[in-house]
């Protein structure tokens, strides 16, 4: 079987409970007099639990501001990228399916309100790749590889030197690569994989990594996903020196002491 992994951060990065058909419950409900004077706190309130490290507690401040204000795009992409952590931490599978589906309904609501903006192109490229990697059937992860593959070229059309969108396009070059030649054949003459099958290089998954970590220095995930591209290339002590790096970085995100529990295993395979 095909498996085509497929990150993202944003950061990852760029994100344990629901989903579409078990949505979590927000906070205690607002009025609409409310809303107005609740604006800057849901936000301030949202991204202050999220960087400290409580992305479900995030994820509801901002679905009760949702839940208000359908069309508020900076509440939308932010309810995102919580439910998108959440399913990058959750260990049970269904769940995990859930929360990135959850994901994907919000970044595609926040591309929809503002569909020229580069983070919101950049956010449902980011969702779409990870439910690929870790959910998605083998048809439609084809299917979502030539998603993800539009998006990240369309939003770095935009910004070239955009963090998230490198990060998410370097990490499906790599996934891409990852697979022997026969699957990328069969990927692209039987499944349709398209560009994302034929185009795929190791070269360009290091360039737009590294494209990311200098436009956001010390992301812990950029560090996991260039080790790995390094480590799949037998390029072992360049692999070693970038997991060593990723773990000296501050830990940001909430998925980031998950990362490094992973570079630490990488680190211990290098050794032997």
């Amino acid at each position: 079987m095909i498996h085509i992994r497929i990150l993202s951060l944003s950061m990852f990065l760029a994100l344990c409970a629901a989903k579409d058909s078990m949505p979590v419950l927000a906070q205690a409900p607002l009025s609409v007099q409310d809303v107005k004077p609740l604006v800057p706190t849901a936000l301030a309130t949202g991204d202050s639990l999220f960087f400290s490290m409580e992305p479900l507690a995030s994820f509801r401040r901002l679905e009760a501001r949702v839940d208000i204000a359908p069309s508020d795009y900076e509440a939308r992409w932010r309810a995102a990228r919580a439910a998108l952590i959440l399913g990058v931490i959750e260990e049970d599978r269904e769940r995990t399916g859930r929360w990135l589906r959850i994901a994907v309904q919000h970044a595609s609501e926040a591309r929809a309100l503002r569909p020229d903006n580069v983070d919101a192109i950049a956010w449902l490229a980011a969702a779409k790749g990870r439910l690929a990697q870790d959910i998605a059937g083998v048809g439609e992860q084809v299917r979502l590889a030539k998603e993800v593959w539009a998006l990240t070229q369309e939003a770095l059309a935009i910004d070239g030197n955009h963090a998230l969108a490198n990060s998410v396009f370097g990490k499906l070059n790599q996934e891409v690569r990852s697979l022997s030649g026969f699957e990328r054949f069969i990927a692209r003459t039987f499944m349709g994989g398209g560009d994302a099958m034929k185009s795929s290089s190791w070269e360009a998954a290091e360039e737009h990594i590294l494209r990311a970590l200098e436009s956001e220095p010390g992301t812990v995930l950029f560090y996991k996903d260039l080790g790995d591209t390094y480590r799949l290339q037998d390029k072992l002590d360049l692999a070693r020196t970038t997991y060593q790096e990723g773990l000296a970085a501050p830990d940001l995100y909430p998925s980031d002491p998950m990362w490094k529990e992973q570079m630490i295993d990488r680190i211990k395979q290098l050794g032997r």
